[in-house]
């Protein structure tokens, strides 16, 4: 037993095992303290990497005797008896459930014994936070002195959950072309476990459900994945022009390819999104299934999805990772210091940059001062960087490897009569073009892919006529070879 400043503990609300102090409590303590009597320690616990205030502190945390360390503290006590549960500190970070634990279980004979609301509020928030199930139902059970089918019914919606969304991310991974070491790494498992998962999970039900008059959404939702690879497992073995076709997407046989709206079934709502079947078409000429794509700004998604969807394997990279897109890992392209992500050597880079400044306030809010977009470059800088990456990827690809790069015509037409125009601050499909020239590709097709002319108003087009302003809808792909 030791003395313990009342000032150094701290009350944590994840490991306090009820819904909140009883106030009524306290009252009775500190009558009671009042009238002389004694209380036994309370149970306490050093950790270091606690969070508070955005930052990793040590603490003592409370395990047991919230109610006698508040009647101490209002009684205006200074040091309180304590006993503490493991000796010396331990990490918060990786004790958060046997602390939590440990706290219930003083609490099941003393004091306000847990309520059966108590006991399934902290089932349900060890279940939550213990996404690789380590904590099984008996071992719970056993803790909050219940019988396991309670705990079975507290927290089946939680496994169910977990268990579906980490197989979907598996098999999303494994379906790109993933090796599944990454993959381990990056669901929190065992390269065994992501093996025996993609063996055994099974969709076979998709056909069923579409016989009985289910949409794909419908069937997105119930095995909880992403439309994406719902319409994938849908499309599983059927050859490039039946998928084009149970997409709903017409098949262009010419080098002009006119979408001016975003299929939203695929990609995320984002800065300068495409719409899926640019990238469709580009797969289609351009690859074959099994083929190794690598996205270098991946932004929304969009080619990732429509990889899935093809049955090409894809490597995906971002200034903006993030939680719901398991496969676009993080990069920031410094061709300057010579880094390429991926040993793989990719068969086709689908490279959709940001269009010089157009869309530069949008992407600001997705970089940093560190790591800005390139949409905040000076033209000078913006096409250097182009010729740096373009030579860079000339060093790390095969001779086979194929550059799409996807950008506009943009131009200084703002306001401005076309004989006004100041052509320094504008850069073409040319200026790409000669760039690719001079960095070792050989431009094979150019595929004109226009933005649509509706996003401009009737009124603001009666002003640029009469002003004699000339606007833009030019947008490309253009695709280069190695040579």
């Amino acid at each position: 037993m030791m003395e313990v400043n009342i000032a150094d503990l701290t009350w944590s609300p994840f490991i306090y095992p009820r819904g909140g102090r009883s106030e009524e409590t306290v009252k009775t303590y500190v009558e009671a303290l009042r009238a002389g009597a004694t209380f036994p320690p309370i149970k306490v616990q050093r950790v270091f990497n606690y969070p508070k205030d955005n930052e990793k502190v040590e603490a003592i945390l409370i395990l047991d005797g919230i109610h006698r360390w508040s009647a101490f503290k209002e009684c205006g006590y200074k040091t309180i008896a304590a006993i503490e549960w493991k000796k010396g500190p331990i990490d918060y970070e990786i004790n958060q459930i046997p602390l939590l634990l440990e706290s219930a279980k003083c609490n099941l004979t003393h004091g306000d014994r847990l309520s059966p609301r108590d006991k399934k509020r902290i089932a349900r928030d060890i279940a939550t936070s213990d996404t690789e199930c380590a904590w099984t139902e008996e071992a719970l059970a056993q803790k909050l002195g219940v019988i396991q089918q309670t705990v079975n019914t507290w927290i089946s919606d939680i496994r169910a959950r977990q268990k579906a969304g980490r197989n979907v991310v598996i098999t999303r991974l494994s379906r790109l072309g993933w090796a599944q070491e990454w993959i381990a790494q990056v669901v929190g498992t065992s390269q065994g476990r992501v093996a025996q998962i993609i063996n055994n999970t099974n969709f076979g039900e998709i056909n069923n459900l579409l016989s009985q008059g289910r949409d794909m959404n419908y069937i997105a939702g119930h095995y909880q994945m992403d439309l994406a690879l719902a319409w994938a497992l849908r499309l599983e073995g059927k050859t490039d022009q039946e998928k084009f076709k149970e997409l709903g997407w017409g098949l262009r046989t010419w080098d002009q390819w006119n979408f001016n709206n975003c299929d939203e079934r695929f990609g995320d709502d984002w800065p300068g999104r495409i719409p899926a079947q640019l990238v469709a078409h580009t797969l289609f000429y351009f690859t074959r299934p099994d083929d190794l794509v690598l996205d270098p700004m991946a932004g929304g998604g969009v080619v990732s999805d429509v990889c899935l969807i093809f049955e090409r394997r894809c490597q995906s990279f971002d200034l903006a990772a993030r939680e719901n897109r398991p496969e676009i890992m993080y990069h920031y392209w410094d061709p300057q210091n010579g880094q390429w992500p991926t040993a793989k050597k990719p068969d086709l880079i689908f490279f959709d940059p940001p269009y010089f400044t157009k869309k530069e306030k949008d992407y600001r809010g997705k970089a940093n001062d560190k790591t800005p977009s390139i949409s905040s470059y000076p033209r000078e800088h913006y096409e250097e960087f182009f010729e740096r990456f373009f030579l860079l990827a000339h060093q790390k690809v095969k001779e086979t490897t194929r550059i799409a790069f996807l950008n506009a015509d943009w131009r200084d037409f703002q306001s401005t009569p076309a004989l006004k125009e100041n052509e320094g601050k504008a850069i073409t499909i040319f200026d790409y073009h000669r760039i690719l020239s001079k960095t070792g590709w050989k431009v094979t097709h150019r595929i004109e892919c226009p933005l649509s002319s509706e996003r401009m108003s009737g009124n603001e087009v009666l002003k640029m006529q009469e002003k004699r302003i000339l606007g833009t809808v030019g947008r490309s792909i253009i695709i280069a070879k190695r040579c």
